[in-house]
């Protein structure tokens, strides 16, 4: 069967790589705040002839030699364009280096760079797996889509897992392919996208028998399109009420990350949130919600320690603030220790955590950070990295301890039970398919201070958004500096305060769904898939035989 040449076929590795790291760093353009995803209908095939190129080649003395050098060339491939489209995406993790410039700023580009060196190695991975399985035809694209969908997956999970802008977020981009997360969930999202931004490839290099035709890829692809967006726009003409009696207070103070921890700024900081809570920016009394919610690591001090706040004076105005018949939800650090013979505390743990407190500051309930952030939170291998100088980039530079999980559904009094989620725990799928009781909302603390004025938020919203569709739950969503919002299960927002902005949120608590499909499934519809691009691929080779 004789093909049409790709236009890559005649450059030279060195420009297939600038091709790919630059396609890969566009490729960034899809995801939050822009959502500008018709762009991968170009950047995925520019991949898929790019690696199309290196494949088509023949200049090795032998058959093995050959067929090694197209592997490493596919390598180099992958791994510019993910390089690229993680430089362009997680730039913003810099930022933590200067909120302690002096002991971090210069480590900064050497930091990023070789964390988005190191991600891009799973793309690398992919692009090999991809040469590997091409094909003539079609089975190419599908090759293509199974081996990067293979390596989204594995960052999700693998090395403590980092499922920060999967390509299936650029698919829900709009509310209404959104509500494809409820029935497939974002890695469902995800092989959908590289499937459909993919299909343009097959306009070059196709059968040339084929070529007059409008390629089989491209219209499965606008088919599936179209079918998301309306089973999408169907099911967000459901309505959801209110749970009746329930209303929330989010504050968000909106305290800068180099002030949180100098000991003169304790008070103000402190009185702020204060403030926020008892009238709010609607001069609504505090008496009114029946939840109050402040963000992560919102006390600027630590909170409790063992059972305790350790605080007296914390403590006094917490219970001169909750009144009766409002329950306090706030993110704050605890320790655990003991007491020496001389009455001093020592502290021999640490925990970034989310506190339940109600009348007269009475602590119902305590959930402790189960997935901490590496570095940010924990060194991984502590003593022996601390020995050669790295810390944790909290003010706690041995870092904290993760708490025993999984996360529980906790109780309050005046609402149905809520899952607890610690900044970017919310980022994981699948956080309540395996609890005993599902519950009816999900809180999420954060504190994306560490990240300033970058697009880091608004991505870390937009999987917030995300989580509540596939969930069918709707979040509740405290920020330091931005964006808190609420969000029905539907992922809409219903309100929300803009970044680097203080002030209150003022709202009911929007119903729950029933279970979505993809919770009921979960891992089965994930082996479902996996199984599913395989055989497409392989129908696809075996097609191209066969013509």
């Amino acid at each position: 069967m004789d093909f049409l040449p790709t236009t890559m076929a005649g450059l030279k590795t060195g420009k297939l790589v600038l091709i790919a790291f630059l396609a890969g760093a566009l490729s960034v353009l899809a995801m939050a705040p822009f959502h500008l995803w018709p762009v991968l209908f170009l950047t995925f095939p520019l991949m898929i002839w790019a690696l199309d190129a290196v494949a088509i080649r023949d200049d090795a003395t032998t058959l093995l030699d050959n067929y090694v050098k197209r592997l490493k060339s596919a390598a180099l491939l992958g791994w510019a364009f993910g390089f690229g489209y993680f430089l362009a995406g997680i730039y913003w993790i810099g930022f933590a280096f200067y909120v302690d410039a002096q002991r971090y700023a210069i480590l900064m580009p050497f930091a990023v760079a070789g964390l988005c060196a190191a991600l891009g190695l799973f793309y690398a991975v992919a692009a090999v797996l991809a040469a590997a399985m091409w094909r003539r035809g079609y089975a190419r694209v599908i090759g293509f889509v199974f081996a990067f969908f293979c390596a989204e997956a594995a960052r999700g999970y693998f090395f403590t897992g980092f499922p920060w802008n999967l390509f299936g977020e650029a698919l829900a981009a709009d509310e209404a392919p959104m509500q494809m997360a409820a029935y497939i969930g974002l890695y469902g999202l995800t092989l959908a996208a590289l499937f459909i931004f993919s299909a343009p490839a097959a306009f070059i290099a196709a059968p040339a028998a084929r070529f007059n035709r409008l390629p089989a890829p491209v219209v499965v692809a606008a088919l599936t399109l179209a079918a998301f967006y309306a089973v999408g726009a169907q099911r967000l003409e459901q309505t959801v009420g209110d749970v009746p009696g329930v209303r929330i207070r989010i504050v968000q103070p909106n305290i800068p990350q180099q002030e949180k921890w100098k000991p003169e700024n304790r008070r103000w900081i402190f009185d702020r949130a204060l403030q926020l809570s008892r009238s709010g920016t609607s001069g609504e009394d505090i008496a009114a919600f029946t939840h109050v919610v402040w963000p992560e690591s919102s006390v600027p001090v630590l909170f409790a320690f063992n059972d305790r706040i350790y605080s007296d004076e914390v403590r006094e105005a917490l219970a001169a603030l909750i009144p009766d018949g409002t329950s306090l939800i706030i993110g704050a650090e605890r320790a655990e220790g003991s007491l020496d013979p001389d009455g001093r505390h020592r502290f021999d743990r640490a925990f970034n955590s989310l506190f339940l407190l109600g009348k007269g500051a009475e602590l119902k309930a305590v959930y402790d950070k189960i997935h901490l952030v590496p570095f940010g939170e924990y060194v991984p291998f502590r003593d022996v990295m601390m020995k050669a100088g790295f810390s944790a980039f909290s003010h706690r530079l041995d870092g904290f301890e993760a708490g025993a999980g999984p996360a529980q559904p906790i109780e309050t009094p005046q609402a149905g039970p809520f899952l607890p989620l610690i900044c970017y725990e919310i980022i994981f799928p699948g956080r309540t398919g395996s609890l005993p009781k599902r519950p009816e909302w999900l809180v999420n603390v954060t504190n994306d201070a560490w990240f300033g004025q970058s697009t880091g938020p608004y991505q870390h919203l937009h999987l917030a958004r995300i989580r509540a569709v596939e969930e069918g739950l709707p979040v509740v969503r405290a920020a330091n500096t931005g964006i808190s919002a609420i969000i029905d299960p539907f992922g809409r927002i219903l309100d929300k305060i803009d970044l680097g902005k203080a002030g209150t949120i003022d709202h009911s608590l929007p119903h729950a769904l029933p279970i979505t499909f993809y919770q009921k499934l979960r891992m089965q519809s994930f082996i479902a898939l996996f199984f599913f691009t395989l055989q497409f691929y392989l129908a696809m080779v075996a097609l191209a035989k066969v013509g």
